[in-house]
């Protein structure tokens, strides 16, 4: 029996494409503790040495930390009326990720998630099955969990999208009448 080992790597981003976050949910060596009480709205995720996993994204020049947090993510679905792509990411329910989560939907972050392919033994990245690009739009919670709802960019229906004209100093020659032929 062979054991297939996959591991999703996130990277948090700001409106701005700043990065705020890289995190994996496959290695936990040295998980440490929070700083400052549980309930404190400062409370931050501790990144040690060796709870990470050197990893290079799709957008990425060059390979970058990404640190342990215990997640879940939900991959991309298709609404009912197929105008929207959405996903999840399930987070324990505790001040850290309450924070966070909260933050990332009312800033309108975009998150950056790589399935990937890892050795069972060692971790190290052998192939990304699939990258997806998603804006952080909603979020849920209960006692023991925290769900951020992550939907695509572009909703075809219910976002504006930005209008773009083109022009033939953009394209080329554009067509002045509805009747096109291919010559």
């Amino acid at each position: 029996m062979t054991v297939t080992a996959l591991t999703t790597f996130i990277k948090v981003m700001d409106a701005q494409g700043n990065v705020k976050d890289r995190y994996q949910n496959a290695k936990r060596d040295n998980i440490g503790s929070l700083t400052n009480s549980d309930s404190s709205k400062n409370a931050a995720y501790v990144k040690r040495s060796g709870n990470s996993i050197s990893f290079k994204s799709f957008s990425d020049t060059s390979n970058s930390d990404y640190y342990y947090l215990p997640f879940i993510y939900q991959g991309a679905t298709k609404n009912r009326s197929g105008d929207n792509l959405e996903a999840a990411l399930v987070l324990a329910n505790n001040a850290v990720a309450m924070n966070r989560a909260r933050e990332a939907v009312t800033n309108k972050w975009s998150i950056e998630v790589s399935v990937c392919l890892v050795d069972p033994s060692t971790l190290a990245h052998q192939r990304t099955l699939t990258t997806d690009n998603w804006l952080a739009s909603g979020m849920s919670y209960d006692t023991q969990n925290i769900e951020v709802i992550l939907s695509s960019a572009i909703d075809a229906v219910g976002a504006v999208s930005p209008n773009r004209v083109l022009t033939t100093d953009m394209v080329g020659h554009l067509p002045t009448s509805a009747s096109i032929r291919n010559i």
